[in-house]
């Protein structure tokens, strides 16, 4: 049995932000059409890092896309200067089960979590958008930016992270492209922004109704537990709430769990992406708008599909074989 080995360095020129969300909305509607087989994610705690280790697995059978991923979520690494986020991702033959390709997680992880945010803009915010404020600095960040500027004409940027002199760094990889300028409060960073990407590890909600214009369209993707929350409720009893998958978000998402334990929505007004993008349709732009992610492994198989077929046609990767 052999299979292809791809590098990061391989994976990153094997897909970019615009063919990662034309995959994304594929395989969104492949799951809404029920022609994906997508089981709940299975959580491994580490408590005493305060991480995850989280196993993947999904099957998109118009893709012919079978696979797992192992992610791990290590927030204390970045003190130690390595990766917060680290994984592998595994390609299975769908006719014979034997591995077909393994490759560097991470990046594609930032990617399709990106990319996802970008198909959200692209059906829920205002045509007009072109201001987006980030809320931290991590690799999440950029990827949300490159996303949402991939599918609105983004010219201002406004960026908010915990550690000042990280918004300062991130402002200087983008200040060639765009207005950038760093804040040293949440709601100066959001007040005129059009968009709103957060991307942190916060367990207690740090987007409030009164810091927002009435039209924002918000992604949120960086909390993925029960315990973390990135948006209060008062926004949440507002907005127009879409979500990546409702089972998953009623599983691990704080933000739609504790507004639905408050009262404060209702389950039934919740929407799921794959019904709007199948839909091709777009809720009231004259309200606040908000894309809760908690990431699927539909996400990961399809863009890892996508860079094994893309490293198939340039011939990049190593084969290697157990046998």
């Amino acid at each position: 049995m052999s299979f292809m080995v791809l590098s990061q360095r391989e994976v990153q020129q094997c897909i970019d932000m615009k063919q990662a969300i034309t995959v994304m909305e594929e395989a969104f509607k492949e799951s809404y059409l029920r022609q994906t087989i997508l089981p709940l994610r299975t959580p491994v705690a580490v408590e005493k890092e305060n991480a995850l280790m989280l196993t993947m697995p999904a099957y998109l059978s118009q893709k012919n896309a079978l696979g797992l991923k192992v992610i791990s979520v290590f927030p204390n690494n970045t003190a130690k200067k390595k990766p917060a986020i680290n994984g592998v991702m595994l390609l299975l033959n769908e006719e014979t089960g034997e591995a077909q390709a393994i490759m560097e997680a991470g990046y594609l992880t930032a990617m399709r979590t990106g990319a996802v945010s970008g198909l959200a803009t692209k059906y829920l915010a205002k045509e007009n958008a072109n201001e987006v404020a980030i809320i931290g600095s991590g690799v999440q960040a950029v990827t949300q930016l490159e996303a949402v500027a991939s599918v609105r004409p983004i010219r201002n940027v406004s960026i908010w992270s915990r550690s000042f002199e990280n918004s300062k760094r991130f402002a200087q990889k983008i200040e060639d492209k765009y207005e950038v300028e760093c804040h040293q409060t949440i709601r100066e960073a959001v007040k005129n922004a059009d968009v709103i990407c957060t991307a942190t590890a916060s367990t207690e909600p740090l987007i409030c109704l009164a810091d927002l214009k009435p039209d924002v369209h918000i992604n949120a993707v960086g909390s993925h537990t029960r315990k973390m929350r990135e948006i209060n409720n008062d926004v949440m009893a507002k907005a127009v709430i879409v979500v990546d998958q409702l089972e998953a978000a009623l599983s691990e998402a704080g933000e739609v769990i504790s507004a639905l334990e408050e009262r404060c929505i209702r389950q039934e007004d919740i929407k799921e992406l794959g019904a709007i993008v199948n839909a091709n349709q777009t809720p009231n732009q004259k309200r606040i708008t908000l894309f809760k992610s908690v990431g699927l492994a539909i996400q990961d198989i399809s863009i890892a599909h996508a860079v094994y077929m893309n490293a198939l046609k340039q011939g990049l990767g190593t084969s290697l074989s157990l046998m």
